[in-house]
């Protein structure tokens, strides 16, 4: 199964050192996204949030596709 890290870029640069095995890089998305909208709920809850701050999706050949906090929801009126 693929290995994938997810690097964040928001108040702090934390490299993920770990990863996660998931199946494919659409998983790997799909589990960038609910970390952000996690992150994203605590920010809300503080009374702040920045929609550009980042993850950054590593494939194992080092690939990197960034995702935004704006990416991981939509915004309606």
């Amino acid at each position: 199964m693929p290995h994938f890290y997810f690097h964040l870029f928001n108040d702090m640069d934390v490299v993920d050192a770990e990863g996660v095995e998931l199946p494919n890089a659409a998983a790997a998305l799909n589990h960038a996204r609910e970390e952000a909208r996690t992150m994203i709920c605590v920010a809300v809850h503080q009374g702040h949030l920045n929609l550009n701050h980042r993850i950054e999706i590593e494939d194992e050949a080092g690939n990197r596709t960034p995702m935004t906090f704006r990416d991981a929801f939509t915004i309606t009126d």
